[in-house]
């Protein structure tokens, strides 16, 4: 994840350099599209797997809100994005999302220091939750 995350701020870090050429913008928008979408599929495996090993009986829910939570970001993301472009321009989009998932990186990082702390001690019984 923290690999997707950081080849999706390089990309739209990136943007910025193509403006004048629409082929290079097509080609750093492809770009963008894959690693935007790439970690879609990780953070539902993460969530879910989470919820499998801590409270099985609510994996459903888990993933619901974990798809909920997409959603309220794009809603989050669009509003944040027309506030960045009437106050800052168009072309600092792509630098304000590039702190943005600097921030998904970290917070990521984060998550993983985490886990390897409770993997560390002792696991979770379903029987405390």
């Amino acid at each position: 994840m923290k690999i997707i995350f950081a080849g999706l701020a390089l990309v739209l870090l990136a943007l910025t350099l193509p403006a004048g050429s629409k082929w290079l913008v097509a080609l750093t928008a492809l770009a963008w599209g894959t690693a935007a979408f790439g970690n879609v599929a990780g953070l539902q495996l993460y969530v879910v797997s989470q919820a499998k090993a801590r409270v099985p009986h609510a994996v459903d829910v888990a993933s619901g809100l974990n798809i909920a939570a997409f959603n309220v970001s794009i809603a989050g993301g669009a509003g944040l994005g027309g506030l960045v472009v009437e106050r800052l321009g168009l072309m600092a989009t792509p630098w304000v999302g590039a702190l943005i998932v600097l921030a998904a990186w970290l917070l990521t990082a984060w998550s993983g220091r985490l886990d390897a702390v409770d993997d560390e001690s002792m696991p979770i019984a379903a029987d405390r939750i």
